[in-house]
């Protein structure tokens, strides 16, 4: 009879008790994840585009990349998850852990617990394949897609780091972003009713400068320009 009631009070408690519950998928950019150095399989969501799919008899790799890194995370999922849906150029998203990669490519990888296809991509049709190094000139039909390639996508960031650079320098040294007006023959939204550009006036001070300062000031280009203010 005492033991009866020892096994009753132990099942109500175990019942009562709270089950423990899987903390969720933190989400995090594909930069992050390649520098997380101490990766013991924490659960992580990635979004991002398939950069390319190898499928094995038990193993599937995917290499995913949303831009924030030109390395991609390689995924490694069962085989089971491998479906037409998935192919190059999709959009996915990967719930999984990030743990220590075994191979010495990259320091991580994220071993897939659920694979979910945003946007479908017909690999025939989309303009840039897989392993090929298409020319700029080619690239340049392609405006919305030139930033997914290596090549542009480097410059970009060039590009990015020395304009915050210019910036952060006169910002620092008492300057103030403005911008000037443009000077164009296309009148856009009653812009041009702003001012007048006399054109008689122009060339007779185009005729007072020489052959290279007129080559000079022939190009009127709106650009960033800073000025410093002075006090009244």
């Amino acid at each position: 009879m005492l033991r009866a009631r020892c096994l009753l009070r132990a099942l109500r408690s175990c019942s009562t008790a709270p089950c423990p519950r899987l903390r969720p998928f933190a989400r995090l950019s594909v930069r992050d994840a390649l520098g997380s150095q101490n990766a013991s399989g924490e659960r992580v969501k990635v979004q991002g585009w398939v950069r390319s799919v190898r499928s094995q008899k038990e193993v599937l790799f995917l290499h995913v990349n949303d831009g924030s890194s030109l390395e991609s995370l390689q995924v490694v999922a069962d085989s089971n998850f491998d479906n037409r849906e998935l192919t190059f150029g999709s959009s996915v998203e990967v719930l999984g852990q990030l743990v220590q990669s075994p191979s010495k490519r990259q320091n991580v990888e994220l071993k897939a617990e659920k694979i979910e296809v945003f946007g479908n991509c017909d690999a025939k049709a989309f303009p840039t394949k897989y392993k090929e190094r298409h020319p700029l000139e080619y690239m340049r039909q392609y405006p919305h897609l030139r930033c997914r390639t290596n090549t542009l996508g480097s410059i970009l960031r060039v590009h990015s780091e020395a304009t915050a650079a210019i910036h952060s320098f006169f910002k620092n040294s008492g300057f103030v972003h403005i911008h000037t007006p443009i000077i164009t023959s296309n009148d856009c939204e009653g812009a041009g009713e702003l001012f007048q550009a006399e054109v008689n006036a122009i060339r007779t001070q185009m005729e007072k400068l020489g052959p290279e300062e007129q080559g000079l000031t022939q190009g009127l280009i709106a650009g960033t320009t800073f000025h410093q203010l002075e006090d009244p």
